[in-house]
């Protein structure tokens, strides 16, 4: 019985195996397709974001970027806060006179 496991899970392999001839795609009319050319402004923001300098992608925009990560970190924090205090006046109900 094992024996044929192992030559299922072989044949397995062989069959994934990718020859080069079998890499060749169809052409389609989606492949040669004329598309519009891309704005100068937009190949320069395209640029600044596939630079590797270290940074992670919503950092690269510059301080704009970095004025909305730090306005999230705020409005998150602020939401953590009030759910903190929110579960805190569930548990402790106000007592009634």
């Amino acid at each position: 019985m094992l024996g044929n496991a192992s030559r299922l899970g072989l044949r397995l392999l062989q069959i994934e195996k990718v020859t080069p001839g079998s890499r060749k795609v169809s052409t389609t009319a989606a492949a040669l397709r004329n598309y519009a050319q891309v704005p100068r402004e937009l190949q320069k923001k395209m640029v600044t974001f596939q630079v590797d300098n270290g940074l992670p992608v919503h950092v690269r925009g510059g301080v704009f970027d970095k004025v909305l990560l730090a306005f999230t970190y705020v409005v998150c924090g602020l939401g953590l806060f009030d759910c903190a205090r929110v579960y805190y006046v569930l548990s402790y109900p106000a007592k009634e006179k």
